[in-house]
């Protein structure tokens, strides 16, 4: 049988544990007149953010969250109250609220992958668009219009404004705006976070099938970032997104280093890379949550870009109608059903909770990937095969426990809920802990002291 060995360094920290279990939607995000609320999963998950996305599903179709929803006449004062309709977003963004996660805002307007575009087309009056989104901020963070004092940090100007379904101007037109109404709102605001805009993505660098419109994504992020940094046409930018899908979890690593290093030699060291959509790539008719190797992909790419060089992970979607969602569904309208991968986004929340993070060697790229974190009396190992089957022996140094419990998720299942096995208070002998594994499996280590009787 053949042999891998990871070290689990306790005596040397790396770092935060990042937010990586972030998700796209609200826990009320998509279907409609259905019995759902998967508040308790983003719980269970510890879902440190959530990112505001698609408007539909519960709260109305095409009613909440754009900014045509929140404002419909856009020839209507934007300095009145009743020009506003705030309601189906309160009731969204409340949902957010009581999961107790923190909220990234993305002001702009949904895609339109249709013939005829139109709410994705460019503001015809930029400044008075950037003092609308001046007015949301108030609502939700100052109280305004019968609003709240949320305090959301990070403010998003638009999304995937390189792609023809998410804006219909010209790049220099969505500069144009994402200038006008970022230094707007840091005037008025200093300590939010305003970034931008969900890029497509950089799948040209390394596939040789992108699409047309694939390879522009590159040319406009380049112009974008030059256009910022330029004196006269300076503009703050606190955050980065962009989108990453693809069931390569080495692909994911490369742009991630790809994105930090662009940003630095642009002059964008302090500015956060974050992946704003994660998700597998399609893989013909199955849902990703039906394909057997998913949660050891998913493990893997949280692994890797919690050792990249990226600031956070949002995964795309919360939407419980969605077949791209492969954490839960409800497709019998009845109740939740999760899937095998869901155990893995709860495993690394834990590790999150738990804070700080470890150094762990011997990981081997495409067969076996490991994390470890701790906090003041616990710790966590995440191991995640993929197409390993063998022997794996975890080595702990100079590590202060004694028992560990072991959870095993194995994928698959007629529904992909997958197997979970469970071995408790075991003995941990010479530091050493012995794992026969196959592939595509995800073992969640807990470790502690044993209190004596």
């Amino acid at each position: 049988m053949l042999n891998r060995v990871i070290t689990v360094d306790f005596s040397k920290k790396s770092g935060k544990i990042k937010p990586l279990n972030c998700i796209n939607g609200a826990p009320r995000s998509g279907g409609y007149n259905l019995p759902f609320d998967v508040t308790e999963e983003f719980l269970e998950l510890s879902v440190p953010l959530v990112r505001t996305s698609a408007s539909d599903g519960e709260y109305g179709f095409n009613q909440f969250l754009n900014i045509h929803c929140i404002f419909p006449n856009f020839d209507a004062d934007e300095n009145l109250e009743e020009s506003y309709n705030f309601l189906p977003t309160d009731l969204y963004i409340q949902s957010i609220r009581n999961t107790g996660a923190e909220i990234l805002f993305r002001l702009g307007e949904s895609a339109e992958p249709y013939s005829y575009k139109i709410y994705t087309r460019p503001p015809r009056d930029k400044e008075k668009w950037a003092r609308i989104c001046e007015h949301i901020v108030m609502h939700y963070n100052e109280g305004w219009a019968n609003g709240f004092k949320y305090n959301i940090k990070m403010w998003e100007i638009w999304n995937a404004p390189d792609s023809a379904t998410g804006f219909t101007g010209e790049a220099v037109e969505y500069y144009e705006l994402y200038r006008i109404c970022a230094n707007h709102l840091k005037e008025r605001f200093p300590k939010i976070k305003v970034g931008a805009y969900g890029a497509r993505g950089f799948y040209s660098l390394n596939r040789l099938d992108a699409s047309e419109e694939i390879k522009r994504c590159i040319p406009f992020m380049q112009q974008f970032f030059s256009y910022i940094t330029k004196e006269p046409t300076k503009a703050p930018l606190d955050f980065f997104t962009w989108a990453c899908y693809t069931s390569n979890p080495d692909e994911l690593a490369m742009h991630v280093k790809y994105a930090r290093n662009y940003l630095d030699v642009s002059g964008l060291k302090k500015t956060k890379s974050i992946i704003c959509e994660y998700n597998t790539a399609t893989k013909g008719d199955t849902p990703p949550g039906l394909l057997p190797e998913f949660p050891s992909e998913l493990g893997a790419s949280l692994i890797l870009a919690q050792k990249g060089e990226v600031d956070m992970m949002i995964y795309s979607t919360s939407d419980i109608r969605a077949r791209e969602n492969a954490l839960f569904t409800m497709d019998d309208h009845t109740k939740t059903h999760r899937y095998a991968a869901f155990n893995v986004m709860r495993s690394f929340g834990k590790a999150y909770k738990l804070g700080t993070s470890f150094e762990t060697s011997g990981d081997y790229r495409k067969e076996l990937y490991s994390l470890a974190a701790g906090g003041q009396n616990t710790a966590e190992v995440l191991l995640v095969t993929r197409s390993y089957s063998g022997r794996v022996e975890v080595i702990l140094k100079d590590a202060p426990y004694d028992t560990c419990s072991v959870v095993k998720t194995v994928s698959g299942g007629e529904r992909g809920e997958g197997a979970v096995y469970r071995a408790e208070n075991i003995a941990i002998n010479g530091a050493k802990i012995i794992l026969p594994v196959k592939q595509n499996e995800i073992y969640e280590i807990s470790l502690f002291t044993k209190n004596e009787e």
